[in-house]
């Protein structure tokens, strides 16, 4: 069976989302023309609301629909900073309760190999901040991957010579998983055993 072109056009859509291979993605698109009009015109008016709405924190770069998030708002005055790679990487903290600083959002990990170096992501801003604004530690919760590793080690040599205490997760969280699949348990344990550097 040929599929018409803007069929074809919707499942290549669903396709270049994250863990969404051929199979899903067409199972995707179908249920999609499946449901009725009024349900799936909602839901693409919620991508397009989130996408006109939702930007980047002036300060911390996670998702938020105000120039300035609740998180950076409501904490002005923390001295711990915890570095994640993206923004979903916070629930996990706010759910568990086990965090009550600041965030910072690197935009990704180091990866040559994709094109991803230091300038791409927000690393230069991640340091100004830490220079002038006083913390006391910044926890650094990039994952286990061997790109998150050389990142980590390039922010730590990045800010040696000032006084703020460097510490990282412990290992409590598997090789090679994305923060925001972590459970509660595994976070607070990670979070609770974190190690300097």
């Amino acid at each position: 069976m040929i599929e018409p072109p803007s069929l074809e056009e919707l499942i290549a859509e669903f396709s270049s989302l994250p863990g969404i291979g051929n199979k899903t993605a067409r199972r995707l698109a179908y249920h999609i023309l499946s449901r009725p009009r009024e349900q799936t015109v909602r839901f693409s008016e919620s991508i397009l609301k989130a996408v006109e709405r939702v930007k980047p924190c002036s300060r911390c770069f996670v998702f938020t629909e105000g120039d300035i998030c609740s998180v950076c708002n409501m904490r002005k005055e923390a001295k711990t900073i915890c570095v994640v790679e993206k923004s979903s990487d916070i629930l996990p903290f706010e759910k568990s309760g086990v965090f009550q600083g600041l965030y910072f959002v690197l935009g990704g990990v180091l990866s040559p190999l994709d094109g991803v170096g230091p300038e791409t992501l927000h690393i230069p801003f991640l340091i100004e901040r830490v220079k002038k604004e006083g913390f006391q530690e910044l926890i650094l919760a990039l994952g286990s991957s061997p790109e998150a590793e050389s990142t980590a080690l390039l922010i730590d040599r990045l800010l040696e010579g000032t006084s703020i205490k460097r510490s990282r997760l412990a290992r409590g969280i598997p090789m090679g998983s994305d923060l925001e699949f972590v459970d509660e348990i595994t976070m607070l344990r990670a979070f609770e055993g974190r190690v300097l550097f």
